[in-house]
């Protein structure tokens, strides 16, 4: 969880001629990286429910790093891109296009937004996918039940 150099202490515990070592650095505790969830769980969350889910993710990303106008414009774009994609497949009368535009979706959040509010070099610990994995299946569970009995 918590990225942590080697205490001076730890270090003349194991050798303890390294006190008299003028050489010697004391380590302090380096930055603590956030969790965040990684590009890959944003692009899985996209492909497999949906970019809106995908969004959803990388907006706790950014709430986590404090960037609102990101969570702002990020929702903005996932509300807007969702319902283009359903009217989109509605009007064509095909499914052919849900998965490549997830896809698209994924990259668009990925490669646009991650990387202008996150940034591309950004050092993170990954946070588990279990709990939102749970919440999006609990979420799509009804819709698919009403696919069946509708």
């Amino acid at each position: 969880m918590k990225k942590i150099l080697n205490y001076k202490s730890e270090i003349t515990e194991k050798n303890p001629e390294n006190l008299e070592n003028d050489d010697f650095e004391e380590n302090e505790i380096t930055e603590i990286l956030p969790e965040l969830y990684s590009k890959r769980v944003i692009t899985a969350f996209s492909l497999i429910f949906s970019t809106i889910f995908g969004a959803v993710i990388l907006m706790s990303n950014l709430k986590k790093k404090g960037e609102k106008r990101g969570r702002i414009q990020v929702l903005i774009f996932s509300i807007i891109y969702t319902t283009g994609m359903i009217i989109t497949i509605h009007s064509l009368a095909t499914t052919n296009l849900t998965i490549p535009l997830n896809i698209l979706g994924a990259i668009i959040l990925n490669e646009y937004f991650w990387n202008r509010y996150l940034g591309k070099d950004i050092e993170f610990e990954k946070k588990s996918w279990l709990k939102p994995a749970i919440i999006s299946v609990t979420v799509i569970i009804p819709f698919i039940v009403a696919l069946f009995y509708a």
